[in-house]
Parts: C-alpha cells; structure tokens; sequence
C-alpha cells in the first residue's frame, strides 16, 4: 500500500478543523452590536434585521451577475455585512466569478461513493471546502445527492450513485470537510433532479412513499448539517421544486427542523410569490423574481414583511454561525502538491477493479505494456457541465507509466472524446503549415484574430476546454481567440460529416469558404455539415474560435465513409502484439443539461477493444466513464476496471492500482445493466417522460432493488469489486432488543498480499424490496489476519414509510440479516423476528 499518500489523507483530516482566517474587528462602530461573537448566530441575526431597509433584506436574497460579478450577494457596508460568494461544484472548486481559478480537479463524486469511506468524503471535503477558502469565497455548490435513477443521466457521476443509505454516508463525510473550513456547504438538487433532457419543466410523479424512502433520505440526513440546500429545476408532483410549499416550508424546514437556508437553481423561480411563501430563501443567478418583483410585492402587501423577514434571517443566522462576519475573506496559493495528494488517493480508493481472468492483474513493472487508447495519453480528469474544474495540472497514465521505468508501447487507437458526436478529426488527416501531422494552432490575445499571434504552435485536433486555464503565458484568461488552418486530404471518395460542437461562437472553413457557423450554446451545441469529396485531394480547412468568457469548450469531429481505413485501430494491433499486455483506456464524457442516448461507448471505442484483444489476450480495458455503459466485449478480454473520471491525477492513480502499488478497493455504488431494457425506468412514460411528465412507476425498485425483485442478472451488480486478494467471511451474530440491533462477524484475508474489504450489510424487510444496504465498512488486511467487524442497526434502519400515518414504522416480523461483499455476493445470512413499532 502507498503509504505517503495515506499520510497525506490522515494529515488533512488532523488541519480540517484549522481555518486560516481570524476574526476581524468592525470597521463601523454602528455594527457593534451584531459583531459581539459572544452572541448566539439567532440574535446577531435579529440585531441585524432591525436596522435592514426593505432594499437591504431583497439585496440580501438574490445575487447578481454581471461582467465582474458571478454568483455574488453584495456586502452592506453600513451594517457590516459581508458579500456571500459561492463557487460551484461538486467535483472540486468550480466556476467562481467572471475568471475561473485553477483548482485541484478532484475524481468524480460517483468515483468518491465508489471509496464506500466516508472518511475519504471527509478528506475530499476539505480539499473543496480550503480551496473554495483559497480562491476567496465562502460557500460551496455540493454536494450532488440525487439519486442515480437512470444511467443515463448526464450528471449521474456528479452524484453518489443509486442506494440512498450509501449517498447519505458520503454527503455526510463530504459536507463536514466541507463546512470544517469556515465554508457553507449546499446540498443539491432538492428533489428529484433525475434527468438532465427537459430539466427545466419535466413533472416527475413519484408517490409518498417512495419520496421517503428513496430519494429524501440523502436530504433528511444532510440537513441536519448543510448550511444550505439548492432546490432543483424540474417539477416534483405537479409544481416547481422551488416554489413547492409542501417541500420546502414543510417537510424541509418544518418535519425535518432544518435552520439553513435554500438557494435557487439557476432560473428556478418562476413565480415570485409562491417562491416567497414557499421556502425559497436566495434566487439565482439574479433577482429575476426576488429582486424589483418581489419588493412590489411586500410594498402591495401580496408577499408579508414578516415572511421576507425569516429568509434573510436564515441566510445572515448561517454567514454568522460559518464566521463570514468574523474574518475577511482573502486568496491564498493553493497547495497543489498537498491537495493532489489527496485527489490520488480519493482516485485510487474509488477504482474498482470490475474483472480479473488469470490474474492478469497486477502489471508486472519488469514486462512490455502497450498504452492504447484515448485516454492513454490524454489525461480524463473530468466530466462536463458547471462541475468542470480548471485543473492545476493533469498527469496521463502514459506519463505515469514512463516515470516508473515501464516499458511502454504506446498508440492513440482514437482522438479524444468529448461533447460531440464522434471523436475529434484525428491529426493524420490534417496537415499543418510546417508538414506535420495536426493543426497550425496561432493563438491571440484579443477575440479578433487580430495583430501578432502570442503563440503559435501544433495541435493534433481541435478538442479543447481550457475553462480557467491558458493555452500559454501572455494570453488573458478570457478575451483570445484562436484560429486552426491546416491541409484535409481524403482518405477516400464519399460523403465525409464534420461535426463543430462549441459553447462559445466557432465558424468552420474549408477551401476558403465558411461551410458551418455555430453559435454554441451551454455545454456545448452541435452542428453539421456534409460534403462530398475526392481521395487524395487537398482542401484548405479551418477552424476560427474566440473564448470572451469562463464557459468554454470546442471540438471538430468527423464521421467519414464507411471503407475509410482504420489506420489507428492498426496502429494499435500493432502495439498490442509488442507487448506482454495491453491496457485499453476508453472514455465518455457524461456532462450536465444532456442526457446520453444509449450505453455505448461514443466513436469506435467498441471497435478498438475488440480489435485489441484479438491481438493480445492479455487485454485488460480501463473505463473513464461517468457510469454505466455497455460492454460487448467483456468476455473477449482479461481485465475490466472502473476509474470514472479520476481527476488531474488520472495517470498516477491508474499506475498504481495497474502495477500493484495500491490494492483496488473501490466497489461499485450503481448497477452496470447489461442492456437498457433491463434498467428500472426503461419505458418512454418512466424516461423521459409523455408530455412533459416522467412517471416513477418503479416506485422503491431502484437500482439494484430492481434488479433482485426483477430476477435480472446484471453485468456487474451495485457493491461488486475484486482485490488483488481473497476474504472469508465467518461467524456471524445478530443480536439485540427491539429496534436495537448489532451484527457482527468475521472477516479473514486468504490471500498472499495486504488487500481491502468492503463488508455490506443488507435488510430484507416485510413489504420492501429483497435487500437494502444498511451498512458497510471499510478495513484492510495483511495475509491470514482476521478482523472482526460490527455493525449498529436502529429502528429507522428496519423501518418503512406508512402513508397512512405519514410516519416511520417497523411492520412487525421477520427480517432477513445478509452480510456479504456485493448485493449479488451476499456470504452470511441470519434472521431476527422484530414487534412492529415506530422508526
């Protein structure tokens, strides 16, 4: 195991409760009243309303977003109230402000759940929570709790998977490293943000009982702790979740007691009073609704003072409990080897290693690897969409490989993937100025074209995000452009599509004449162009784009003839046959507001693998996914491991799992269905939805509580992951009385290394679906050692949602205890006999 980097892990966690900053006095003695920090969060919260004008309490509401500000509410100087600056999230320090700061991109949250650590969350939070410190701003977009209802949601790896107790235990850990550093911490989407397609007006009807069970859970347990919650854009049961009075005022801030605040989704008000009444405390990104609306509503007696009054006292009561009146905030260097650390660690414990046929697993550093693949040597640390980060650097496997003196055979088999319909237009049908293979890149510092270049060089493709990042030294953040002009030829007769995909203006030229101009949109919109053309046959081609703001990304991609030659996939047999093994890195790139249209993977990745292990049948496949996607050659290869999206230490995590560095103790926290037929909401009425309505007719069979009750073997089970070594599980005891219950057993390594388990715990209750995960553990073992393991169970953890009684109650009977290492990989079984009761 690697030490060091779990040295730095604990070491984070022992500075989480430091912060940087200390109190400040108040500048203005008229304050002093509400800067005595002897005085509850509640009463300086009081002292401050009393002195707020109408125009002070609305300012305080909403934010505002303009050229220099973004995601900003305004201090008051007057009364000594601080600006409230959020960032967003939840994969690191996302957008925040007009210019976004490079961060540490941390591995995907579905890779964190995949950790089953909520010690880990804790340490990721810390990172999120001193970087959202680091770059000047107080409150934190994340976590992401919803549940992963289809794979095919494209903000699936945003969030902690399918299971609500596993989402829960992760959002805990995350939201306390988070809040350890001063900062607010938001849990989002409340409720049921389940697709990306129509986000912005789908109706998901879900009944009472399976809002409790499934999809509140998370919420319930993170608000006994967020500072904030984000209310999300759809409709849950006929009205919008911000300005659903029933879930917000009620089961929010009245059942669940809660005392933060909400914050909007972007444009997720539409309707100013019943926002107001309903619960909503902070509107963004501007005050559409709660800015001149909502003051004529106060002043016409339509929305109460005294209701205006609770929302800006839920919002002042937390900046006052964070210490945002007691401390100036400022930037500081991040500390990039130190944050890093962790990133890899959170990478390596999140892998999951999905299937090892003869042990072909670990590598052995002494033998020839081939590399092959899109994300061999381009690191794929991050998903898209407003998570994106601006990694500080990014390390590929094919550079971490090389550092450790590994024999590499290395061929790109693909262009990377990105937003767009096929992989970008790959460098060997694009000649640029100087002969080479690729584009002659020159990059200015205006969004003209205009003057000098700053820089000119080579680029392989146009596949680029440089979101908070800088192609090189002298151009600005935002405001250049960059013009690409290279040679197409051919490779054969036909029709030949080029695909722009952008979010910033972008024009295609080819043979001098503009052939495809697209505006762009968020994240990134997609348009085409066929033309027929000639083999052998030069045409001048060229790409014009200009990057004026944060939110950017482009991709020119192609979908040629069908008898185009596959000249990489023959690059890559040939390195496959070199080598003693050959490692396949495939990847997608899930992204927020697009959902995926099927499982596959994007481009000829399927093609390449195939071809691959025809070659080598040591073939073993790397997915750097955002989840779920079909795998036609699972059988045909050795080797499968999950990575996700690993962050900018992508390479170095991958290198040590590969090699043996680190045992792979990730386990999956979401079914790999074998087709989509099989998935839980696989009719169109489920996913997407009729007429504007998505109906959750599976009730509490989501996730693997389908797949059980259902009798449908899936490709890899929710809670599956291999070790580089074996367990045996023994002895187990179920005692307790009424509610209270303990379950404890055994566990044993059997193998010849030090490895790590995931002991799972799962209930079969009376009325619920076959099995739900109730508990887990994380432990590591060195050969032939035994460790004794304990779960504490309680009432609510046996309990059901009664809509009779809309309450938690225990049916009185028999429950089945199953301990085990997957929800298909259940060893132990007891049962115990439980009186009904409250949960």
């Amino acid at each position: 195991m690697r030490r060091p980097v779990r040295a730095a892990v604990a070491l984070v966690l022992a500075l989480a409760g430091l912060t940087a900053a200390g109190p400040v006095q108040a500048a203005d003695t008229g304050c002093s009243a509400w800067m005595d920090t002897h005085l509850s969060p509640d009463r300086r919260a009081d002292l401050v309303i009393a002195q707020m004008t109408l125009d002070d309490k609305v300012g305080m509401m909403h934010a505002i977003s303009d050229s220099t500000h973004d995601r900003e509410i305004p201090p008051i100087p007057r009364l000594c109230v601080p600006s409230l600056l959020l960032n967003n999230g939840p994969a690191g320090v996302g957008s925040s402000g007009p210019v976004q700061a490079q961060t540490t991109a941390m591995p995907a949250p579905l890779g964190l759940a995949a950790t089953f650590d909520p010690s880990m969350a804790r340490a990721y939070g810390v990172i999120e929570g001193r970087e959202t410190r680091d770059t000047g701003r107080n409150l934190m977009e994340g976590p992401d709790i919803n549940i992963a209802r289809t794979p095919l949601n494209g903000r699936t790896f945003e969030a902690y998977g399918e299971d609500p107790y596993l989402v829960g235990q992760i959002a805990d850990g995350d939201i306390a490293g988070i809040q350890s550093q001063g900062v607010i911490a938001d849990a989002k989407h409340y409720l049921a943000n389940n697709q990306e397609v129509n986000r912005d007006t789908v109706d998901e009807h879900i009944d009472e009982r399976t809002l409790h069970e499934i999809y509140m859970p998370a919420f319930e347990q993170s608000a006994k702790h967020a500072g904030s919650v984000m209310c999300s854009k759809n409709k849950v049961n006929g009205a919008y979740a911000c300005e659903q009075q029933d879930l917000l005022q009620g089961v929010l801030k009245n059942d669940w007691g809660y005392k933060g605040f909400v914050v909007s989704d972007f444009s997720s008000c539409h309707d100013t009073a019943r926002c107001a009444v309903g619960g909503l405390d902070l509107e963004l990104p501007n005050g559409a609704h709660y800015g001149d609306p909502l003051k004529a509503l106060v002043q016409t007696g339509q929305v109460p003072a005294a209701t205006v009054d609770e929302h800006v006292h839920r919002i002042l009561t937390t900046m006052f409990r964070f210490g945002l009146f007691d401390r100036t905030e400022t930037t500081t260097p991040i500390d990039a080897e130190r944050d890093g650390a962790v990133s890899r660690a959170a990478a390596e414990a999140g892998t999951v290693l999905l299937k090892n046929s003869g042990g072909v697993l670990p590598l052995r550093k002494d033998k020839k690897v081939a590399l092959i693949g899109p994300g061999a040597g381009t690191a794929v640390a991050t998903g898209g969409g407003s998570s994106g980060v601006a990694p500080i650097y990014k390390v590929s496997p094919l550079e971490a490989f090389k550092k450790r003196g590994v024999k590499v055979e290395y061929a790109e088999g693909m262009p990377p993937v990105d937003l767009g319909p096929q992989p970008a237009l790959p460098s060997y049908a694009v000649t640029a100025e100087s002969g080479a293979h690729g584009w002659t890149a020159r990059y200015y510092a205006n969004t003209t074209w205009s003057g000098d270049p700053k820089l000119t060089r080579v680029d392989p493709w146009i596949d680029t995000d440089p979101t908070g990042g800088i192609p090189a030294p002298g151009l600005p953040p935002n405001g250049w452009s960059v013009r690409w002009t290279g040679t197409f030829t051919a490779p054969v007769d036909g029709d030949y599509t080029f695909n722009l995909t952008n979010h910033a203006h972008a024009t295609l030229y080819l043979d001098d004449k503009s052939v495809l101009d697209n505006g762009g949109g968020f994240p990134g919109v997609t348009k085409s162009v066929t033309v027929h053309l000639t083999a052998g046959q030069p045409h001048p081609i060229r790409v014009d784009w200009a990057k004026p703001l944060s939110q950017a990304m482009i991709e020119l991609s192609w979908t040629p003839p069908a008898n185009t030659p596959d000249v990489q996939i023959d690059e890559a047999v040939r390195a496959a046959k070199k080598a003693d093994t050959a490692v396949v890195f495939v990847a997608n790139k899930d992204t927020e507001a697009i959902d995926r249209t099927s499982l596959a993977l994007p481009g000829y990745q399927d093609k390449l693998v195939e071809a691959v292990a025809a070659a080598n049948p040591h073939t073993v496949v790397v997915l750097n996914t955002g989840g779920p996607v079909a795998m036609p050659w699972a059988g045909q290869v050795a080797g499968v491991v999950q990575a996700w999206y690993p962050g900018e230490e992508d390479g170095n995590a991958a290198a040590d799992v590969l090699l043996g560095d680190t045992d792979p103790s990730g386990r999956l926290p979401i079914t790999f269905p074998k087709s989509l037929a099989d998935t839980p909401a696989s009719t169109p009425e489920q996913y997407p939805g009729v007429n504007g309505v998505a109906t959750y007719s599976e009730g509490l069979r989501v996730g693997y509580r389908h797949y059980d009750e259902k009798n449908i073997d899936p490709l890899f089970a929710f809670g599956h992951g291999l070790s580089y070594t074996s367990f045996s599980y023994r002895h187990l005891s179920v005692h307790g009385h009424g509610g209270d219950v303990t379950v404890g057993a055994d566990i044993t390594n059997t193998g010849h290394r030090t490895g790590t388990e995931v002991p799972q715990l799962y209930l079969g209750a009376p009325g619920e679906p076959p099995a739900q995960l109730k508990g887990f553990t994380k432990i590591e073992l060195r050969p032939g050692r035994t460790r004794h393991v304990t779960f504490h169970l309680n009432p609510r953890s046996f309990a059901s949602w009664d809509t009779t009684s809309h309450a938690w109650q225990v049916t009185g009977g028999t429950y089945r205890v199953m301990l085990g290492a997957g929800s298909r990989d259940i060893r132990l079984r007891k049962s115990i006999a439980l009186p009904a009761m409250k949960g």
